[in-house]
């Protein structure tokens, strides 16, 4: 640990390593990562079954919670925040959101999960 203060090898400051309690982390600095971060959140606090890995897989939604974690994602994103998202396409387990942007939308795809052993924390 270096010296506060002092510049190390690489010439970045020193000070910053003292700061670590007082440092957060984004997860996503994307709009995308944002969004993503937001539904996990609101899929959680509505104790709904889901998997996912990143911004850029499926949301898997357990099965038997499709109906309901796509009304939590469609209040949110669709209807709520003047419309950040349209319904592109929307089948019996699985649905697919566009992003309302003109340039290189971002989709999201939640899917329903034949399986129904994971659990939300």
């Amino acid at each position: 640990m270096a010296e506060k203060g002092k510049l190390s090898k690489t010439a970045r400051a020193s000070t910053h390593f003292a700061k670590a309690e007082a440092q957060t982390v984004i997860e996503n600095d994307s709009s995308r990562g944002k969004v993503f971060v937001e539904v996990k959140k609101l899929l959680t606090e509505a104790s709904i079954g889901f998997q996912n890995l990143s911004s850029s897989h499926p949301i898997i939604v357990n099965k038997g919670n499709f109906d309901q974690a796509l009304g939590v994602i469609k209040g949110a994103l669709v209807d709520g925040d003047g419309g950040r998202y349209k319904v592109e396409k929307e089948e019996a387990g699985q649905a697919i959101l566009i992003e309302n942007t003109p340039k290189e939308p971002a989709r999201m795809v939640i899917k329903e999960s034949p399986f129904a052993w994971y659990a939300a924390s």
